[in-house]
This record gives structure tokens, sequence and C-alpha cells, in this order.
């Protein structure tokens, strides 16, 4: 009988194929022979557990379920094609590689929101890219910035002698610099660092502020 549903297709044709190993009985000898060396096997066996073939297809079932269910209901979009299967191609890759569950959600997420943005964003692979060296505190502060300093009604109007019809949305850099204050103590909070005698190490934020400047995620900006 033919396989109507493409995801109960590819599912069959790629992602069921049970796998069997020796490598536990190894281990298992190891802990006898060298009782000493049982916690470094055990770790050894742990990330062995994750680089299994069984896992690997775990971790691309649960990641192509993940992505069916984020987009199931998109019926167009704005997004480049190509663009995007090679972005799905990476993503799907680095399920293979990545261990951390977060990492690989905001994968989808992101894949997700370049689906169905009304924009049509561009350079989505460099995005993944990206997302694959930001760490939690990078993530954390980065969400403190656009709290603190991208306010919607920090954003105005501003007339375009080359598209009267479609003004320009712009940021006055003096909202930012009066915000530095409030922007520090807010990432020494969220980083959990004591605030309450503003003690706390404002050196911490400003190297992981640099980080994402490196990714092009944040911009110093200088008093004048």
């Amino acid at each position: 009988m033919a396989i109507d549903n493409p995801k109960e297709k590819f599912e069959q044709q790629y992602m069921r194929e049970p796998e069997k190993s020796l490598f536990d009985l190894a281990i298992f000898g190891g802990k006898l022979a060298f009782p000493k060396a049982a916690l470094p096997l055990e770790i050894f066996q742990k990330v062995r557990d994750r680089l299994t073939k069984a896992s690997i297809d775990e971790r691309l079932q649960t990641m192509w379920d993940t992505l069916v269910k984020e987009v199931e209901h998109v019926e167009s979009t704005k997004a480049d094609k190509e663009e995007m299967e090679r972005a799905i191609h990476l993503v799907m890759w680095r399920a293979i590689e990545e261990l951390d569950d977060r990492k690989r959600e905001r994968y989808v997420k992101l894949i997700g929101n370049a689906l169905k943005s009304q924009d049509q964003i561009r350079d989505v692979v460099s995005f993944v890219q990206t997302i694959e060296h930001l760490t939690e505190r990078d993530l954390i502060v980065l969400k403190v910035m656009n709290e603190v300093m991208n306010r919607k009604d920090d954003w105005k109007p501003q007339h375009d002698p080359a598209n009267p019809a479609a003004p320009i949305m712009k940021l006055h850099h003096s909202n930012i610099i009066g915000r530095a204050q409030e922007f520090a103590r807010r990432v020494a909070m969220a980083l959990g660092q004591p605030v309450e005698k503003n003690l706390y190490n404002r050196d911490v934020g400003f190297e992981i502020c640099a980080r994402l400047e490196g990714f092009g995620l944040a911009h110093q900006l200088m008093r004048l």
C-alpha cells in the first residue's frame, strides 16, 4: 500500500534502524578488571551512549518531529528555498553532534521563525552557526540587552527622501547611553551577582557583551 504521508515515508526509509553493540560488555569487563577506573569508565560510557547509532537516530527523529510540529501549519513562506534547505541540512547535522537539548530547541525556533516571518530573513545559515557558538550566559545577556535597549517606543519614524511613503524607523543613541547603568545592573542580576550595594563586577557583563559584539549581535557606543 502506498504511503501518502511524506513524514511517515521519510521515517520508514531513514529513521528506523535498530543497532546492537558489545561496548557495554567491554565497559562491564573493564570495571571488573580495573575497579579504580570505574568512574572514568562510567563517564566514557555516558559519552559513548550519546554517540551510538541508536542514540544519533533518536536525536534525528526528535529533531525531525520537532521541526515538523514547528512548521506544520506553514502554507507559504518568504524565505529563500535554497537557503532554507542549507540551513535545515546544517541543523540536522547539529542534531547529530549537539548533546544540549536547549541548543537544539533554538535551532528549531530559528528555522520556524525564518519560515513563518512576514519579512524575508536572510543569512539563516549564519544564524545557525552563531547559535552553535553562543553559551547560556551569552543568551542571558542578549535577552537583557533586548529588553533594556530595544523598547518599542524608542523607535521613531524618520523621513526617507528615497522612499517618502515608507519612513525609516530609527533609534537615537542617547536612549541607549542613558540606560547604561540600568543595563549593567540588570545583567548582573541575570548572571546571579549580588546587586544590593552596587558592588557587582561590571567586567563580567562587559566581557560577554564583547563576545556578542564579535558575533555582530551587539555594538558598543562611546559617550561623547
